[in-house]
Order: C-alpha cells, then sequence, then structure tokens
C-alpha cells in the first residue's frame, strides 16, 4: 500500500522539493474556512499543473486551486482537502498584442501587473474586480469577478477570447484564440469562467481590451432611497453613455470611510454616477447629469474619482476580521424595486450596481437574527425572479444558511461535472457537495 509520504513524493518529483509544502505551520496559512491541506504545491508550467492534477487523482488527494488567495472567502465550508495547488508561479505575460488589443497571459498574473505591462500604451484591462489588483488573472477568471464597470465593459466572461485548461485526468486542452476574429468551436470557455476550479485549471487567458478613457469623472448626490432608485432609471433609460451607476446606503458610507463635499442627512443614499470617454462627450454629459441631478452634487475627477471608485470596488469585499456579504442578482428592473428595501435594512450596508442588476448587502458582524434577514433578502430577489448568494461569513453561518440557495440546474452540473472531472479531484465541494 502506498503511504501518504509516497503519494506526496511523487507529488514533489513533478515540480521540484522545493515546491511542496507538507510543514504543518507553514500549511495552516493556507486554510479554507478552518479546513487544512496536506499539502500545497507550486507547479510552475500549464504541463506541470497537469501532471498535477493527474497524480493528485490517481492517489485520492481531492484539489482546492488557489491564485492570491484573496477570493477564499467564497463558496461552501470545503470537505476534507487533499492539495492546494497554487497557481501563483504562472504569472509571465506571453504576449501583448497592442494592434489587436489582446494581451496573453498566465493566470498567476496580477490584475496590477497587467495594467502595469500595457501602461502608457493607450489601452487598459476594463476589469475592477472587489479586492482590487493584487487578485491574479485566474483568480478572477475562475470566479468570473467584476466591479462598476462590467456595466459599460462586460465581466470577464464577456472579456475573455481564448485559455489553456488542465483537466483533472491531466489533458491540457486550448479553447478559443488571441484575437477576437479567430474565436469559433463551442463555447468551452463560458464553462471554465465562473467554474470556481471545479471542473479544470485555467493556466493562461487570452483577454480582450479596451481604449484608455481621455476623461474620467465621477457625480455624486445625497438623495432620498426612493428618489436615488428613479434617478437610476432614469438615467439608465436615457441615451447618456454613463459608465457606472452605483446607490450606496448611509450604512455604506460609513464603511467606505468616505469625505465627500455633500450634505448627507440620515437616512439618505448616495448616488454615484461615473462617466468615461473622449474630452468632448464627456464634458458634455456631465453637464447633462448634472441638470438630471435637480439640486447640489458633487463632481470628482482625477485621482479624487480614482479614490472613490476604488472604495466602490472594494465595498463588498470583506475587511480583516470577516464579517457577512451576501449579493443578489436580479434584472436591471427589479434591482431598482429593491433599492429601498436594501437601504431599510437596519445596520446593513448596501451597494446596488443598477446597470448590472446586482445588490450587495453586509454586516460587520453577525447577530442573532442574520439567518432571518438574509432570508428574507433571498426570498425578495427570488420573487423577483433572480437569486441571492451568501459570499462571505464564519463557518457556522454557511452551514445554517444555504450558500447558494437552491439549484434548479443541479442534474447539469452533475452531468458536466462528471465529464471533465470524473473522479471529483477538483473544487473540494466549494459550489455543492460533489462539485
Amino acid at each position: 500500500m502506498t503511504t501518504l509520504a509516497q503519494k506526496l513524493g511523487q507529488i514533489a518529483t513533478l515540480v521540484g522539493e522545493s515546491q511542496l509544502i507538507t510543514d504543518t505551520d507553514a500549511v495552516v496559512n493556507y486554510r479554507v474556512d478552518g479546513q487544512q491541506p496536506v499539502g500545497v504545491v507550486f507547479p510552475g508550467t500549464p504541463e506541470e499543473v497537469a501532471a498535477v492534477l493527474r497524480s493528485a487523482g490517481e492517489a485520492g488527494f481531492s484539489v482546492l486551486l488557489r491564485g492570491a488567495g484573496r477570493h477564499m472567502y467564497l463558496g461552501d465550508v470545503p470537505g476534507p482537502i487533499g492539495l492546494v495547488v497554487s497557481l501563483s508561479r504562472l504569472d509571465r505575460i506571453v504576449e501583448y498584442d497592442a494592434e489587436n488589443l489582446t494581451i496573453t497571459a498566465g493566470v498567476g498574473t496580477t490584475l496590477d501587473a497587467l495594467q502595469g505591462a500595457i501602461g502608457g500604451s493607450g489601452a487598459f484591462v476594463p476589469l475592477d474586480p472587489p479586492g482590487g489588483g493584487g487578485a491574479t488573472i485566474g483568480g478572477i477568471s475562475a470566479g468570473n469577478f467584476a466591479g462598476a464597470l462590467r456595466m459599460s465593459y462586460g465581466a470577464p466572461r464577456d472579456l475573455i477570447i481564448g485559455m489553456t485548461v488542465a483537466l483533472a485526468d491531466g489533458t491540457l486542452i486550448k479553447t478559443g484564440g488571441k484575437t477576437v476574429k479567430n474565436v469559433a468551436g463551442y463555447e468551452l470557455i463560458k464553462l471554465f469562467v465562473g467554474s470556481f476550479g471545479t471542473v479544470g485549471a485555467i493556466c493562461q487567458v487570452t483577454l480582450r481590451l479596451s481604449p484608455e478613457p481621455e476623461k474620467r469623472a465621477l457625480l455624486a448626490a445625497a438623495l432620498p432611497p426612493e428618489r436615488a432608485g428613479r434617478l437610476a432609471r432614469e438615467v439608465i433609460g436615457s441615451n447618456l453613455e454613463v459608465a457606472t451607476v452605483d446607490i450606496v446606503n448611509e450604512a455604506g458610507l460609513r464603511r467606505m470611510r468616505l469625505s465627500l463635499p455633500l450634505t448627507i442627512e440620515h437616512g439618505m443614499s448616495v448616488i454615484f454616477i461615473g462617466l468615461m470617454g473622449d474630452i468632448l462627450s464627456t464634458t458634455r454629459q456631465i453637464q447633462e447629469v448634472r441638470g438630471l441631478l435637480e439640486g447640489g452634487c458633487a463632481q470628482l475627477e482625477g485621482v479624487e474619482a480614482e479614490a472613490v471608485w476604488s472604495r466602490l470596488r472594494d465595498l463588498p469585499f470583506p475587511e480583516l476580521g470577516g464579517g457577512v456579504i451576501g449579493r443578489a442578482g436580479t434584472t436591471i428592473s427589479s434591482a431598482l424595486d429593491l433599492v429601498e428595501l436594501l437601504a431599510s435594512s437596519p445596520n446593513w450596508w448596501t451597494l446596488v450596481r443598477t446597470g448590472d442588476g446586482l445588490a450587495y448587502v453586509g454586516i460587520e458582524k453577525e447577530e442573532t437574527k442574520t439567518v432571518e434577514h438574509l432570508a428574507e433578502l433571498r426570498q425578495a430577489a427570488e420573487n423577483a425572479g433572480g437569486y441571492f448568494v451568501l459570499e462571505a461569513g464564519s463557518p457556522n453561518l454557511k452551514r445554517s444558511f444555504p450558500v447558494w440557495g437552491e439549484c434548479r440546474d443541479v442534474d447539469l452540473m452533475k452531468r458536466l461535472k462528471d465529464t471533465y472531472d470524473p473522479s471529483g479531484t477538483l473544487g473540494c465541494g466549494r459550489i455543492r457537495p460533489g462539485t
């Protein structure tokens, strides 16, 4: 019978002994919701990733994939973790095609590194996930993470046009291409993006870039929640080419620790309207938006605007010490209908990304009625034809309140899992048991 030490030794031969950690004091840093892996392995190429996954499956190790670790708070409490496979060493920028506005990079590359590689070229990566630029492009892709810019530019699922993926049986596959025109075939990219590493390990991606806007501005106004919702509906339904429309309640403003040049009375929310584009059209639209606000508003540009956008980006990101965060997804119209309900939640901060139909809610510490309130919010979202996900919370909360809610497509998920990971090696049950 092969011992645990022998199984780990086989893994070490694939990547080098220095790239496998088994020391308890070091491995503890890779716990997820209290579950500690047997070891952590750091493959350095897609081929090594594929070999590690194949060997792990043969040895009976369950595998949890990891990038920078910034979003490991998401998902169900995992089952026993055999190996954490860190993809952080896959951090090489393979190609920047300035003519076709695409960039190809290993998934261990951080968003900051990607932006830095193309800085000054007139292009940028239009992604602003919660947690910021320290996240890896692999983690962002696996979770399909996006922020306020999703309204104008789309999420990773819309921006990724090619990828290399290692399957659990050690097969390396490529899907998509390096340019938009060359993308053909089945939409496998949309299977792997957002799958949380449960059907394959994304090793390399090609992203579609966008031209850098000449001018960016952010307008903010303090309004009663119902008025903020009506204004957002009016702006989104107009001919204005706004980039972002976010509504934050009073508790959310405290969490953001913002000092805005606004008079914000008790019970009011603040609507943030972002504009970006060429100088002439953006300047014109600023004046049109100011006319809609019917009163005082703050206009932020340059460093000030970027600072507020950064706070809005990170509002739905758990700070040190944890807390509870939930996300509702509905139609745009239904999300606007939820604004008043969410803003009235006592002690709970709320952020409604009105142009995407997404609403985030949270509280710094769990309360006795936390589960009851989460259930109320889930019911409201489902009544509107949407969903509600518990994004962050203690392991006990995740065990008492279903993280993902009811899934109508569970049979389809199981069939996909059986096709791409028949041995059940990947995921450790973070999406639901068996996935």
